[in-house]
Formats: C-alpha cells, structure tokens, sequence
C-alpha cells in the first residue's frame, strides 16, 4: 500500500516527450533543449516511445525532421457481402 505523505512521481523523460509529440510536431533539437539532454538522447527517447507502441510519424520542415504522434485512421466499415457470406450457390443448378 503506498504511504499517505508519499509525493507524486514527477513525469518521465519518455512520457515528456510523447506529450510533447502528441501536443504538436517537435524536432529532435527542440526535446533536446526543453529536456536538457544530447540530441543522441532525444532521438533514443523518440525511439523509446515508438517501441511502447506509439506510432510516430516524421515530416520534413524547413530542412529539419519534426516529428509527432500519428493518428491512427478508422477503419472503413466492411462491405455488406463479404466473401463466404451471403446468397448461396446450389449444386442443383439444371
């Protein structure tokens, strides 16, 4: 059971960053200054929340590559006859 007086965790780097990507684009750069770490680091990071099963996508901007959480698509629903279903063929076709 956790204590009553224990302070909240404050936020990781990784989660940082995925807040970061899911507010709005970033480059590797700017997490690199906001975080205070190396750009090897941010890139790992990006890396990091990619793996966690957060899909990533990268657009080039003015030379940069600024990266952001991509949106996944609905699907489109399925058309009313699919294969298998539906009319039946009958094998007592004269």
């Amino acid at each position: 059971m956790p204590k009553k007086n224990e302070a909240a965790k404050p936020a990781t780097k990784k989660s940082q960053v995925e807040t970061m990507l899911r507010e709005s684009s970033a480059s590797v750069q700017q997490i690199a200054d906001k975080l205070s770490i190396s750009k090897q680091a941010a890139y790992s990071l990006i890396g990091d929340v990619k793996r966690s099963g957060v899909a990533i996508s990268g657009a080039l901007k003015d030379g940069v590559m600024h990266y952001s959480v991509d949106v996944p698509k609905k699907p489109k629903a399925k058309a009313a006859r699919t294969f298998g279903k539906g009319a039946t063929v009958s094998a007592d076709v004269a």
